[in-house]
């Protein structure tokens, strides 16, 4: 429960309080703050990423040694939060005392130039809020179901409890969302449950590498460490973004001259190349009737605004790099074909098979460059794509969208209404108007992936949660507020669709992203992530059985079936195999409810270049990578390569 103080100050604020009042959220001073109270202590969580060494040391001397309004028991800093456990007692956890102190905190965390409105995950601007795990943040959706970088790691623990204080336990718990958000006293505008992960647990993060590790993998490239970078900018300087389909270029001009250039450095290092019609090619070494392949993409997303910098222009900063596509994925793609070429010149090494570095030209788009190359082009009997995260994915939930409609009648209380930006977003805000009064009403959510729904408020839930209320207590009713209610209410699992069902991959998350409501239809459109062992028709047949007790319509629109290797296949344990030796670690492959480029080619998973506690900052301004992670990266495709190809 929340204590009386901390209710009144959330109140004040205008915070929202969580799982029954078990926490509050909210801004204060423009930064996003949590708070829980457990016993006589109240704790309180906030973001600090983007916090510079020297400021994070700065900022615990003066944790320790300052006097506040509220008695400090201990702190601790982890994973880009700092959480604050203080006294909540009638002499010291007043409300007043605990703005004072909040006060006082965020203006120091402005001296220290920490800024509120960056990504809780990779420390770079963000507009978007979200509950991730359980803590309220800035945060890129994109970044929601990926590592980060952790500008706290060098944080410890620290208890600043006086000698006199009783003892209290000193662990902190990084809170994650349960059942039953309620609203804080005078609000009525946000009401949603909030469920926590998967039944099964959220598995356990990856090990972050040791960095002396990293860089003793990137040293085994040292002698072409200059060549490497000579080739990635001469690749980066193509700004690649497709485009509008011409004679002898389906997928536009610049992604032949990336492509030309991918064959130039190929041919320096004697490799075959081959072009597929502008569509997509290869480079190869080897002999032998099987092949293993490294699959990788030359197209690019548009720069879009907020450089610092030319994004076609490859900065060398100490010991960074930084332009359009480094990260995704001219610089994977450069880091194969080092890995191949040291393969090449071992003359020890006799593989069994052939080795290819395949490039496409239009992933960003759909991929249609590898549909070509399936159709015309050997299959790789194993490989991977350095187009994701390390180490290895053995698993991609199955992603299917489909529409609910319903014929509106006169008595229904609702005349137009509108949420959503896109399917695979919760979507933040809904607006709707009222038949009879013609009143325009609004409520608010919180952004997040759509594979990750329980890490955002879903604003359609939350109004028709609001509107069953409101109508029945005027003696209205809305047929499609009833079956919303009765078919997905606040559940994030499609329990109540049918849908729900669980696997070593995870659980089924369903996100109703799109509403839409007029005169004639209301139309809801959901996307689920669905495990690999799912039964996909028999849930069709489930969810039609249900919608047809509302008169609502089922139509599905796309689904992208599941990718799975498992585990202990020859693929997987091979590549964790390569990781694990080269890392020092002992990871285990992952499963995920994204989607990656594994899924264009059969007998491929996805396997790096984004290293456990990296930022994954594709797609965004600035663009970067760390040179030894991508050469750290290609020692690893070398010894993946080596054993897949015998």
């Amino acid at each position: 429960m929340i204590s009386n103080s901390l209710l009144k100050l959330a109140a004040c604020r205008g915070w929202h309080a969580a799982n029954e009042n078990e926490f509050v959220f909210g801004d204060f001073n423009e930064f996003c703050i949590t708070a829980k109270t457990s016993d006589v202590l109240t704790s309180f969580f906030t973001s600090i990423a983007g916090i510079a060494p020297e400021n994070l040391i700065e900022l615990t001397t003066w944790l320790e040694q300052t006097r506040f309004p509220m008695k400090l028991v201990d702190y601790e800093m982890t994973d880009n939060f700092i959480a604050i456990r203080a006294k909540d007692s009638a002499f010291s956890g007043t409300a007043k005392q605990m703005e004072k102190f909040l006060s006082m905190f965020t203006e120091k965390l402005r001296e220290l130039q920490v800024d509120p409105g960056l990504c809780a995950i990779c420390g770079l601007p963000a507009d978007q809020m979200a509950l991730y795990v359980g803590l309220y943040c800035h945060i890129h959706p994109d970044c929601l179901d990926k590592e980060g970088y952790d500008f706290t790691a060098a944080a410890p623990a620290e208890d600043v409890r006086e000698e006199d204080e009783d003892d209290e336990p000193d662990e902190l718990v990084m809170l994650a969302p349960a059942d039953g958000a309620l609203p804080c006293p005078g609000e009525e505008e946000l009401a949603a449950d909030k469920d926590g992960c998967e039944a099964s647990g959220d598995p356990a993060p990856p090990e972050i590498p040791d960095a002396a590790r990293i860089t003793a993998l990137a040293e085994e490239f040292s002698g072409e460490r200059d060549q490497f970078l000579q080739d990635l900018a001469a690749l980066c300087a193509i700004p690649s973004v497709g485009g509008a389909p011409e004679e002898g270029a389906p997928f536009g001009r610049e992604t032949i001259r990336a492509l030309d250039v991918f064959f130039d450095i190929a041919k320096r290092m004697g490799f075959k190349t081959v072009n597929l019609g502008n569509y997509a090619g290869y480079a190869e070494m080897g002999e032998g009737d099987e092949m293993v392949a490294s699959v990788c993409h030359l197209d690019i997303v548009p720069p879009g605004s907020g450089w610092d910098q030319d994004p076609f222009t490859l900065v060398v900063d100490g010991g960074k790099v930084t332009a359009r596509g480094v990260n995704d994925d001219k610089g994977p793609c450069v880091a194969s074909l080092y890995a191949m070429k040291k393969l090449k010149d071992d003359p020890a090494f006799t593989p069994k098979r052939r080795i290819r570095v395949i490039v496409g030209l239009n992933e960003e788009k759909g991929s249609a460059c590898m549909d070509h190359y399936r159709a015309v082009e050997e299959i790789p009997v194993a490989g991977f794509t350095p187009d994701a995260q390390f180490p290895a994915i053995y698993a991609e939930k199955g992603i299917a969208t489909f529409e609910l409609t319903q014929k509106r009648r006169e008595s229904d209380a609702i005349a137009s209404a509108s949420a959503g930006a896109a399917v695979n977003m919760v979507p933040a805000d809904i607006e709707l108007t009222l038949k009879e009064s013609g009143e325009q009403k609004s409520y608010s959510g919180v952004c997040a992936h759509a594979s990750l729904p329980h890490l955002g408020i879903n604003a359609i839930s939350v109004a028709m949660e609001a509107l069953e209320q409101e109508l029945a207590a005027e003696g209205k009713t809305d047929r499609f507020v009833e079956a919303y209610r009765a078919l997905i209410g606040q559940e994030f699992d499609g329990r109540s669709l049918g849908l729900d069902y669980e696997d070593e991959s995870g659980g089924t998350t369903v996100n109703p992203g799109l509403l839409r409501i007029d005169g004639e239809e209301a139309v809801l459109t959901i996307n689920i992530r669905y495990p690999v062992t799912f039964e996909l028709e028999q849930a069709k047949a489930r969810l039609k059985e249900k919608a047809d007790a509302f008169d609502l319509e089922v139509n599905w629109i796309s689904n992208l079936p599941p990718l799975y290797q498992a585990k202990d296949s020859h693929l997987i344990s091979t590549l964790m195999d390569a990781y694990n030796e080269g890392t020092g670690l002992s990871g285990e492959a992952l499963a995920i409810g994204g989607g990656t480029y594994a899924r264009s080619l059969p007998n491929i998973c996805g396997f790096g270049p984004i290293f456990p506690g990296d930022p994954d900052i594709a797609h965004q301004a600035n663009e970067w990578m760390m040179i030894d992670k991508l050469l750290a990266g290609a020692a690893i495709y070398r010894e993946a390569l080596r054993k897949l190809a015998g």
